[in-house]
């Protein structure tokens, strides 16, 4: 039943496109109206005084009047059909129609609930605290990440180090073996 009603405004308002269009071009033919040859007298004298010849500012006038409204009708033109303006327009009249019952209507805002009433402002202030959890955590990361390389950088350290202590150990045991054979010859010298 909606349906039909929809379709049945649409046709009503179909012809609306083409009696907007054809004001818009009614307004556009007397926008360049009012131009006169006088607009051009400043120039004329310049023109007059350094070319020494008469400037025909009537013939100009005429020829930019038409051009210029020429082009703005076909902008208008291409605009109208490039938009589908005719069917929207219908559209929007249509819409409007069958709205037309909730215009004026006054939306009584306090007899909403409180939940209602700061559901907007509770999701602003989440996607807030999202954000900013976001931010906190990207944060976090690059934290994480220096900290990783230090401790990769100290543990190689600690590592180079200890392979050090134990290259030290055996030459230490190395030379404690050879003081103490040096050491039993030396004894055995003496007996």
């Amino acid at each position: 039943m909606l349906t039909e009603t929809t379709e049945a405004a649409y046709k009503r308002h179909k012809g609306i496109g083409p009696q907007v269009r054809q004001a818009y071009d009614k307004a556009i033919g007397q926008i360049f109206a009012e131009l006169s040859s006088s607009d051009l007298e400043e120039f004329k004298v310049l023109y007059e005084k350094h070319e020494n010849s008469d400037l025909d500012t009537e013939t100009i006038i005429n020829s930019t009047r038409s051009l210029m409204t020429k082009v703005v009708l076909e902008m208008n033109q291409c605009f109208f059909e490039g938009n589908d303006v005719e069917n929207k327009l219908a559209t929007l009249e249509m819409l409007k129609e069958l709205f037309a019952r909730y215009e004026g209507k006054d939306w009584n805002v306090n007899a909403a609930a409180p939940e209602e009433l700061t559901r907007p402002l509770r999701m602003r202030s989440l996607d807030f605290s999202i954000h900013f959890m976001e931010r906190q955590l990207e944060a976090q990361e690059k934290e994480l990440e220096i900290a990783m390389a230090k401790s990769n950088a100290n543990r190689e350290r600690l590592k180079n180090v200890q392979d050090e202590r134990v290259k030290l150990h055996v030459k230490i045991e190395e030379q404690l073996s050879l003081y103490r054979e040096i050491n039993q010859e030396i004894n055995k010298e003496k007996l």
